[in-house]
């Protein structure tokens, strides 16, 4: 192939007009490195696939190739294999703390893996971008087990010349392997979901959950701070300098009573895959993605909360989000964040957008006249 026109396979023309219509310039992009290697050691250590990852070098290693081992997002957690092999993937972006979904690095194996949720290999010029023209690569994705959630995607990438057509095979094998091994020797993972934008809903399980403002503040500030909190550092997000830790404790065992052995002592953590709007919305706006990051923000987080710990992360998420907003001036994008309040610069900029024809002109340029009164 020599031009993007000549892709004759399903699956890549359609990576393509994806990854197309995310603005993914062919000749320009690379990857971008989102996470700091300190960053990187902290993510491994409580992700999911980290109990698989033994067993996967084990079974892709190989002459000539990287393994690789993405989250859901596409960020790369571990590079394992050949030095040469990865002191040039290193040179292109292809390394840990990248992220290489296809909206931010257009088609790509890992990318178009978690896109469409099936094993891919995107070789040579089938990659949107021609910086990796040299490179094939085949990746699985790997579910857990026991929910069939998305873990993330097992990869083996290498140079052109020298990636073996049965690759793909053992990588889809190795992917199988790690459920097997997930299955047998991890313990089964609660899933905590916590949609706190504009409203207040959690489940655990896929139970819906009782909570008291008090209980979803104290459970954002534990998404928030994943390694885990003391009733000190508690006191101090919660309440402030008035907070006491004796009031946290009593808080926190009345949590308990509903999350059960979810909620973890010695600091205060969660021992669950914890979901989440808000955390999806600052995923996205870590990795520069402010489309997506728009479309998971459908209002305020916890608006009746006075909490320090809450009130900072609101107004820091509702100001990156507008900013992405106004920066872009996707027309999608402003009317998505404009549901989410009365903002006059993003009215106004949305009156200047549509076509006076349109009905949603009239009904901006109302909203657009009440703010600004």
């Amino acid at each position: 192939m020599t031009d993007l026109g000549e892709a004759t396979r399903p699956v890549i023309a359609e990576s393509w007009q994806r990854s197309l219509a995310a603005r993914v310039d062919p000749d320009r992009h690379e990857a971008p490195v989102v996470y700091a290697p300190d960053e990187i050691a902290d993510l491994r250590g409580t992700h999911p696939l980290a109990a698989a990852v033994p067993l996967l070098k084990h079974t892709l290693s190989m002459d000539d190739t990287i393994m690789i081992v993405t989250d859901t997002g596409g960020h790369v957690l571990w590079c394992e294999g050949d030095n040469g092999v990865r002191h040039s993937a290193e040179r292109v972006h292809l390394t840990e703390g990248s992220r290489w979904s296809e909206d931010v690095i257009g088609t790509n194996a890992m990318g178009t893996a978690l896109a469409t949720g099936k094993p891919v290999t995107v070789h040579s010029r089938e990659h949107l971008v021609r910086t990796y023209h040299g490179w094939t690569c085949a990746a699985s994705p790997i579910r857990d087990p026991h929910t069939g959630l998305l873990l993330g995607v097992v990869d083996v990438s290498g140079p052109l010349k020298t990636m073996h057509p049965a690759v793909a095979q053992l990588v889809s094998a190795a992917a199988r392997l790690a459920e097997h091994h997930l299955q047998q020797f991890a313990p089964r993972q609660h899933v905590l979901t916590l949609n706190f934008l504009g409203g207040l809903h959690a489940d655990l399980d896929g139970r819906p959950l009782a909570l008291t403002l008090r209980n979803a503040e104290v459970l954002a500030a534990l998404a928030l701070h994943p390694k885990g909190l003391t009733a000190e550092q508690f006191a101090l997000l919660l309440y402030g300098e008035r907070g006491n830790p004796t009031t946290v404790r009593a808080e926190l065992h009345r949590l308990r009573a509903q999350l059960g052995g979810v909620l973890l002592t010695r600091p205060y953590r969660l021992d669950a895959v914890v979901r989440g709007d808000f955390l999806d919305v600052r995923t996205a706006l870590r990795s520069g993605d402010a489309g997506k990051a728009t479309r998971h923000y459908h209002g305020e987080l916890l608006p009746r909360s006075d909490a320090p710990v809450i009130r900072e992360e609101r107004l820091d998420l509702a100001a990156a989000v507008r900013k992405g907003v106004l920066e872009r001036g996707d027309l999608d994008a402003l009317l998505s964040f404009a549901d989410s309040g009365e903002d006059a610069e993003v009215l106004e900029r949305l009156r200047l957008l549509l076509p006076s024809a349109d009905p949603r002109h009239a009904l901006v340029s109302s909203r657009l006249r009440r703010a600004l009164e």
